[in-house]
């Protein structure tokens, strides 16, 4: 290998993993790599990957629950107990499925669009609200927990 081809690969950075590589975002691919194998990428100058973003909408994420009327909303589930100070989830909604109800009150209550978990997601550090609620409101626990979080929410 000559010292200019060398200098470019090491320019542009190695990946390695195991397994299998799926990296959509160099130039050069290396897919079904054999169980317990290792696949090697070389990015011959290409920009370094970027770790994703929660959001890539919206400059800022949390515009939807940061308005007034949010704050208003937010205020009264901290008397309530559904949240502390800092809007984090207190163990009154201490599974994912409860905090996803949380977030279904005030995204109806807010008008929120769509993505509209994606704001809740970033605020509690957690993702894939909108599947949990979806699987879990058929639950008689979680209807109860609906009524009670918009009754204490008027």
């Amino acid at each position: 290998m000559d010292k200019e081809l060398l200098e470019k690969i090491l320019k542009g950075g190695i990946t390695v993993q195991g397994d299998l590589v799926m990296e959509k975002h160099v130039e050069n691919e290396i897919g079904n790599v054999e169980a317990g194998g290792i696949g090697i990428q070389i990015n011959h100058g290409a920009q370094q990957p970027q770790p994703k973003k929660a959001y890539d909408g919206d400059a800022d994420v949390l515009s939807h629950i940061n308005t007034p009327e949010a704050q208003q909303l937010w205020e009264k589930a901290q008397d309530a107990g559904w949240v502390d100070a800092e809007r984090q989830p207190t163990e009154r909604l201490s599974t994912k499925a409860a905090k996803a109800v949380l977030a279904n009150v005030m995204i109806e209550l807010l008008n929120i669009p769509r993505p509209a978990y994606v704001p809740f997601e970033a605020l509690w550090n957690v993702a894939g609200l909108q599947n949990s609620f979806s699987s879990g409101i058929d639950r008689g626990v979680n209807v109860e927990l609906k009524k009670q979080i918009k009754e204490s929410l008027r």
